[in-house]
């Protein structure tokens, strides 16, 4: 296996996405706790290379679709994004249907909803 597929594989165990399948993981896997995404992402930042181009929000999301992840994985959130979700989240969206509405994971849902003060754990 070449470094850039290994890279690909550990940044999709870093994002909670399993590499193969593309699936998210539960939320007890091993993959979604602090320390192990930390490490996974310690280990990306040491292993990528310094002069890297910055990319496009365009070229980001095809890589996202090129790996298996939601379109806007790892994306800054809009303001008008943000507000959409808040609205969607407050009529009674469910995590795995704000996720797909706005391409991204669960877990980005989630972060942002406690961000915004809306939920506390989920």
């Amino acid at each position: 296996m070449d470094l850039f597929t290994a890279l690909n594989k550990v940044e999709a165990l870093a994002n909670g996405v399993n590499p193969n399948t593309g699936e998210v993981f539960q939320p007890d896997s091993p993959y979604n706790q602090p320390e192990v995404i930390r490490a996974l992402y310690t280990v990306l930042t040491a292993a990528k290379p310094r002069n890297k181009v910055k990319k496009t929000k365009e070229q980001k999301q095809q890589e996202n679709i090129a790996r298996g992840l939601p379109k806007n994985a790892g994306l800054p959130w809009t303001e008008e994004g943000r507000q959409e979700l808040i609205e969607q989240f407050n009529a009674g969206g469910q995590f795995n249907q704000l996720a797909e509405l706005h391409e991204r994971t669960q877990g980005s849902i989630i972060a942002e909803l406690k961000k915004q003060g809306l939920i506390q754990d989920a």
